[in-house]
């Protein structure tokens, strides 16, 4: 468990480290505006491949010191309705740069734009009781967007990711000790239901914060769709020309 960790936080370190000496040899606190990131992509997705390395390590090793065996199994997707909430800046670009040059690429960006849409819907029509807080009325809107069963729009047919190898952390960080008819909306809040996540040293997360910034300027959004939608958006600027 202490290697992986050790291997994550290497592999952060090194990355922070590149990104303060571009911020310092440019004199800005960021390392990116959208002025410059288009050169520095390749080596943005080669970090992020290393980071989902890193990850993966890491869960393998805190899964063997899991005490009951995980039901997770291939082909289920029922986890694949939930509205994903975080994901780095780096991981957005990486994941789309995937997506672009496939032939699903408006149809995916379609559908991304309705989960959007659906749940900003639901955050605006979600009545909370007065002593509850804006944090709750998201926790609320989520578990609605939950049980109104939006599928991912990257799940194939055969309720399989179609991009499982560039997914980002917060797809790889969900499991069930439970067997998969009960990892739906009906039973998530039964104890009949036992999910859970696999969090990262509060160190590790404060790396992964500290890349982020880097990225501020450009303002993406931690919404894994609304995310998508951002890089779309900036398709000419940021990858015209790139294979």
């Amino acid at each position: 468990m202490k290697h992986a960790e050790h291997r994550m936080a290497s592999v952060l370190s090194n990355e922070l480290n590149r990104l303060d000496k571009i911020a310092q040899e440019s004199r800005r606190k960021q390392a990116f505006t959208i002025d410059n990131l288009r050169k520095d992509l390749k080596s943005i997705f080669l970090f992020c491949e290393e980071y989902h390395k890193a990850f993966n390590l890491y869960v393998e090793s805190a899964l063997k010191q899991h005490e009951n065996k995980i039901k997770c199994t291939s082909h289920c997707g029922n986890c694949c309705r939930h509205y994903p909430m975080s994901i780095a800046p780096f991981e957005l670009l990486y994941f789309y740069n995937t997506i672009r040059n496939t032939e699903l690429l408006l149809n995916f960006i379609q559908k991304c734009f309705a989960r959007v849409e659906k749940y900003h819907f639901l955050l605006r029509n979600t009545e909370l009781k007065n002593s509850e807080s804006l944090e709750e009325l998201e926790e609320v809107t989520l578990h609605s967007f939950f049980a109104a069963k939006q599928v991912c729009p990257f799940l194939s047919e055969e309720e399989s990711c179609s991009f499982y190898k560039e997914r980002p952390v917060s797809c790889r960080m969900y499991f069930s000790e439970t067997e998969s008819k009960y990892c739906v909306s009906e039973f998530l809040q039964t104890t009949l239901n036992r999910s859970f996540i696999i969090y990262l040293p509060d160190h590790i997360e404060e790396s992964i914060e500290l890349i982020s910034k880097h990225y501020e300027s450009l303002g993406f959004s931690e919404s894994f769709f609304e995310g998508i939608l951002q890089v779309n958006a900036l398709e000419g600027a940021l990858f015209y020309g790139l294979p």
